[in-house]
């Protein structure tokens, strides 16, 4: 969904775009809305692949909508901008692993505040992107909703509903059914309708579940030939208008695009309180007494207890019975409308595309940080104070700088943290650093020596590196110089000058 809504908008903005299928389409190539569309063949989340259509079609950036860790770092020569879910608190440590010292990475995208406040505290910038709706398709429309109860016969039901996968137990389906078999045992009128496979993958039997539950009566599934074939988006809507209330009480979601579907159609939602979904949430209840559990990536998700699903679903209940419900559904239209999709792409896209323009066209460090140089770091100095020169946006080297003591990241730029000035012309002290470092650099200045002269008056001891000819990357960046000094030169083709 997110895919065809944001590449026909990138289209309609007059950019050529190419669509990279990782999973569900194992073709060769056909054309959908007049853009390629390619599929994969392996099974490998399109890590082989992607870089290879990347640059067969001549792409000016990469942009991926899969969970980073599982791409892991792309190429130097690839512009990856990866639109990221983050579903755990705190991120995995893969998460921030795929996206630090990245040398293809132009700026990742967050799809919550939440992924972008992690990010942050990671010392990782990024743009917020969250996903958009159609919402004028998934909207209330009471035919629709008579039209789907009738069909079914649920004219009188009180129907609860969830729109999920069930591939591994994320989406909580022990617990939806487990609340549910005990508030149907109070209300004969209640219905749940699962939108999902009800065996899948590594996912739940929930065909058994529910049986043994004793809820075939009350419990149903979409016809599973519609769902591999594919359900048109008119007919999700009118599932949506058919439903009383939506219940999620999912682990963790980096997003979750079905919470704001539900809400544009005006139904009221149950979900946790955690992760992408907790700025969700509109018209309904939030799910709140949480625990902690322990996942596979070694960060957190959340469980929680039935019988607080219940009580929300006895109070949806009662406000349908009484008229209230009404102004719950109008605050959950309310909130859906925030994320229009036509409105998330002119005032999120478009600014976010420019910069990112921008900053593939810039010169950037390519190389991040090399382990070795870190040999070059001694491991104390006096003063205990140590300036990094040309340090850049993102100080790549300040973790390891900082052991020193005092950090100082000097850039042309400046920067928040960041003292602006010329390395040409340093405004300290002779001496007053016990260390300096100096990488990436020389090649980008004016005057090499002049640089290297001031390196050395300011700082007691200090190491500059800069990229060769030598090195395969020289010719990746285009404001690259050749540096002609008396230096050492590594077998690496870096050029290496220590004091």
């Amino acid at each position: 969904m997110q895919t065809a809504l944001v590449t026909s908008r990138l289209k309609e903005a007059g950019h050529e775009v190419y669509i990279f299928a990782f999973y569900g389409f194992d073709g060769k190539k056909i054309m959908w809305n007049d853009m390629p569309l390619v599929g994969n063949n392996i099974g490998d989340y399109g890590q082989k692949r992607g870089p290879e259509y990347y640059h067969f079609f001549e792409c000016d950036m990469l942009l991926t909508l899969i969970d980073t860790w599982v791409l892991n770092q792309q190429a130097a020569d690839i512009n990856w901008v990866p639109w990221t879910p983050i579903d755990h608190d705190p991120p995995p440590p893969l998460v921030f692993t795929s996206l630090k010292d990245n040398l293809s990475l132009i700026k990742p995208i967050a799809m919550s505040k939440f992924g972008q406040t992690e990010l942050l505290k990671q010392d990782i910038e990024s743009y917020y992107i969250p996903h958009g709706i159609n919402t004028e398709l998934f909207a209330p429309r009471k035919p629709w909703r008579d039209q789907i109860r009738e069909a079914n016969g649920w004219q009188d039901k009180f129907v609860v509903g969830c729109v999920g996968t069930n591939t591994v137990e994320r989406k909580n389906w022990t617990v939806s059914l487990k609340a549910f078999k005990e508030f149907s045992d109070r209300h004969d009128d209640a219905l749940f309708y699962m939108h999902t496979q009800p065996v899948q993958g590594k996912g739940l039997d929930l065909n058994a579940m529910r049986f043994a539950l004793g809820l075939e009566g009350k419990s149903f599934f979409p016809d599973q030939v519609h769902m591999s074939l594919g359900i048109e988006d008119e007919t999700m809507a009118k599932a949506y208008n058919a439903l009383d209330v939506f219940l999620l009480p999912s682990k963790g979601e980096g997003f979750g695009i079905p919470i704001l579907e539900a809400q544009s159609c005006a139904v009221p939602v149950i979900i946790t309180k955690c992760t992408g979904q907790q700025e969700l949430l509109g018209g309904g209840w939030f799910i709140k007494d949480l625990i902690p559990i322990w996942t596979a990536q070694n960060s957190w998700q959340f469980e929680c207890h039935p019988a607080e699903i219940v009580e929300y679903l006895e109070q949806a209940y009662q406000a349908k019975k009484d008229g209230s419900i009404e102004e719950i559904r109008a605050k959950s239209r309310e909130k859906a409308l925030e994320y229009e999709e036509s409105k998330i792409f002119k005032e999120k896209w478009v600014p976010a595309l420019e910069d990112i323009e921008k900053r593939i066209k810039a010169p950037r460090n390519r190389e991040g940080v090399q382990a070795w140089r870190l040999l070059l770091i001694p491991r104390t100095c006096l003063p205990r104070k140590v300036l990094d020169i040309g340090c850049g946006q993102t100080r790549p080297y300040r973790e390891a700088l900082r052991n020193l003591g005092e950090y100082v990241g000097v850039d042309i730029k400046g920067g928040d943290g960041i003292v602006k000035a010329d390395a040409h012309k340093l405004p300290f002290n002779d001496g007053e650093f016990g260390f300096v470092w100096c990488s990436e650099l020389l090649e980008h200045v004016k005057d090499p020596q002049r640089v290297l002269s001031e390196a050395k008056r300011v700082g007691k001891h200090g190491v500059v590196l800069f990229t060769t000819p030598l090195n395969p990357n020289f010719r990746l960046d285009p404001d690259h110089k050749v540096v002609k000094l008396k230096y050492a030169s590594l077998n690496t083709g870096d050029g290496y000058i220590g004091w």
